[in-house]
């Protein structure tokens, strides 16, 4: 048997884009999706934020990839002319219980290597935005949005140009070693490569089971309002996060209108094929959320109605933990020669898109 590729990256998002592109540049790289193009579930419903790196514990993956991301996803967007703005953020201490939460998140931020860092009393919250209300607040520089569709755009395009073949529509349904080789089997076609490397993001889990390595990966959605008054709110404002995740926070949009959102709420998880009403029924946004966004963001944009907001969209992200667990990391490793896998890539796999390309290509090489 021949092999057809050096590489197989299977899943098409904002990470198998990256590491396609950056592994097309050394070897001939195949990429295989079930979709009908790149990008179409986590990576094209999310905040487009470029996260600075303050949230993920000392040493853990996230933090590393997140800091080193944010400055190369920053070069990357510059050299390519792809739709961004270094907006910076606050993360607000609404009560006076929640100011130990911000002095541990500026503490936790130094140790991971965000720079630019900087506590700020209520005069100065009000300097940025008059109509937010805070104690105190973590202001961080460094943190942005992005066009996620203007850089997947981009990542394929470069993949393509450096040779690299995509299949799309072809569903994943077995993997087995052959030799020194990976035979990977679609709908579609039957492939042989020296190494396969496991993006499937949502899927992730059922492509590792084929080889015989299991995760229990957790589907959490988030929803999303449009917020149809204009507020001058140019950066970032999220409160101090949860244990379930960063808080129903206001990302301004590059039009100037904000957007609310994500909340979190664990769903069943669906895998293909499956019945188109059974989709429909559970991943929609939930319109009777309106009630709960309102009432978390009074709490620090006061003068907000709740008519103000609107239903806008929804995104699924896969989670290691399940409701109630402590951080979980990413899961990017070779756990048997020439076998890769990436397992609960959830935020800031957006942010580390490019270093985590180049941390897989190291494990490569």
């Amino acid at each position: 048997m021949e092999k057809d590729f050096d590489v197989i990256v299977i899943g098409a998002g904002v990470v198998g884009l990256s590491i396609s592109y950056k592994l097309s540049e050394r070897y001939s790289v195949g990429l295989i999706e079930k979709n009908k193009k790149y990008g179409l579930e986590t990576s094209s419903r999310n905040s487009e934020v470029i996260h600075s790196g303050i949230h993920y514990p000392e040493n853990s993956l996230k933090a590393k990839l997140c800091v080193e991301g944010n400055n190369l996803l920053y070069e990357f967007l510059r050299e390519n002319n792809i739709l961004h703005k270094k907006t910076g953020k606050l993360t607000l201490a609404i009560e006076k219980d929640e100011i130990e939460e911000i002095e541990r998140l500026y503490s936790q931020g130094i140790k991971n290597g965000v720079p630019e860092l900087k506590i700020i009393e209520k005069n100065e919250i009000e300097k940025f935005c008059p109509e937010i209300e805070g104690i105190c607040a973590l202001y961080t520089p460094t943190t942005g949005i992005l066009n996620v569709h203007y850089l997947m755009d981009c990542l394929y395009e470069k993949f393509i140009n450096n040779g690299g073949i995509a299949g799309f529509d072809e569903r994943v349904i077995n993997i087995e070693k052959k030799n020194s080789l990976y035979l990977v089997e679609t709908e579609k076609g039957r492939y042989y490569s020296e190494i396969v490397i496991n993006c499937a993001g949502l899927y992730a889990e059922n492509i590792s089971r084929m080889l015989g390595f299991n995760y229990d990966v957790y589907w959490a959605k988030g929803d999303y309002f449009t917020i149809t008054r204009k507020f001058n709110i140019p950066l970032l404002v999220y409160p101090v996060p949860g244990k379930e995740g960063l808080g129903i926070h206001l990302t301004p949009r590059f039009d100037g209108i904000l957007r609310a959102g994500p909340d979190v709420e664990y769903v069943e998880k669906i895998y293909p094929p499956y019945p188109d009403e059974k989709v429909n029924s559970v991943y929609k946004i939930d319109d009777t959320k309106k009630e709960i966004f309102f009432e978390q963001l009074k709490k620090y944009l006061p003068s907000i109605k709740i008519d103000d907001l609107i239903p806008e969209s929804y995104g699924i992200r896969p989670k290691l933990q399940k409701k109630g667990d402590e951080f979980k990391d990413f899961v990017i490793k070779e756990e048997i020669p020439g076998f890769i896998n990436l397992i609960g890539i959830d935020s800031p796999g957006l942010t580390c898109c490019i270093s985590i390309a180049q941390y897989v290509k190291n494990i490569i090489l």
